[in-house]
Order: C-alpha cells, then structure tokens, then sequence
C-alpha cells in the first residue's frame, strides 16, 4: 500500500449563506494554491496558531477545496520585494456572479466549516488501495510575470459601449 492523493475521492459538501451547495475535493490545483500563499500545506496550521488570526486563512482553504467544482475562481494577489521576489499575500476565491468565498461563509458555520474541509482533505490524502502506479514526478510551476501596462503594443480593454468613427469620412 502506498501513500498518495485521491483524486478522485467525493469530499464533502458545504453550504453557503445563500443556500448554494459546494463540494470541496482537494485536488493538486486546490493544494499547490495553498502552498503558493502558505508554503507549504503543513505550514496552515502554524499561521493560524502563530497569528491567531483563523478566518482568513480558513477562506483560503476553503476556496481551494472548491476551485474542483469549478464553482469558484482563485485571483492571486501577490507583491514583489525590493529583490524582484514575487510574495503571495492573498487568494481571492470568486463566484461566476463576482461574489466572494468570504462574503457567502457564515461564521456561525465555522464548525461545519472545519469540519468539511478537514473530512475532504483526509479523503485526498488517505492511503491508495492496492498496487497503485508511482506518480510522475512533478513539474516546476512557471510564474507569469504581469504585464507592465499600457504600451505600443497593447492598450486598455475599450468598453462594450464603444464605437468607432467609421474610416473615410
């Protein structure tokens, strides 16, 4: 038997305050967005045991388990240091209608909360059954640097609304 990631495994659902029902499965999307803003996935705990602070990260852990369903969208917010480092400081998890994780979770659901996303996250990470074959290794992450701005060869979106002159007259 060997140790892995199921991704295939169920997960659990949790419910929104607006009644929407979102599965959490932890898939290697989910957990390298964790690493990206912690370090790693163990490295969690120790944020919210050192700051104290447990609702924003919590939103993070949540959003990843729920990017599988395809439900929610992580926006990365990141900053670059004085080095050229790139940091993320935060992971936005939006809906298709532009609402955010954070302002659909109900904080006196905190429990059911911790409770989903700790079941879905043993099930990804529970032993494989059986002969499993070896994973291949992993791939660096590429990181995309942003573009600068606005240049010669590429401008601003123009709104819907816009409309050109017409040539020629």
């Amino acid at each position: 038997m060997t140790t892995g990631i199921d991704l295939l495994a169920p997960g659990t659902t949790i419910t929104l305050a607006d009644d929407t029902e979102v599965p959490l499965v932890y898939s290697f999307r989910g957990l390298a967005l964790i690493e990206a803003r912690f370090g790693s996935v163990a490295a969690v705990q120790s944020v919210i045991q050192a700051d104290g602070a447990a609702f924003g990260p919590l939103i993070e852990i949540i959003g990843a388990g729920a990017v599988s369903s395809g439900m929610f969208e992580p926006y990365v917010r990141e900053h670059q240091d004085a080095k050229g480092r790139r940091h993320v400081t935060e992971i936005v998890y939006k809906r298709r209608d532009g609402r955010q994780l954070g302002d659909l979770l109900h904080p006196g659901h905190l429990d059911s909360y911790v409770t989903a996303f700790t079941r879905a996250f043993e099930q990804a990470m529970k032993s494989a059954e059986g002969n499993a074959a070896a994973a291949p290794a992993a791939r660096p992450v590429e990181t995309v640097t942003p573009s600068p701005g606005p240049s010669a060869t590429t401008s601003p979106s123009a709104p819907s609304t816009f409309r050109p002159a017409p040539s020629g007259t």
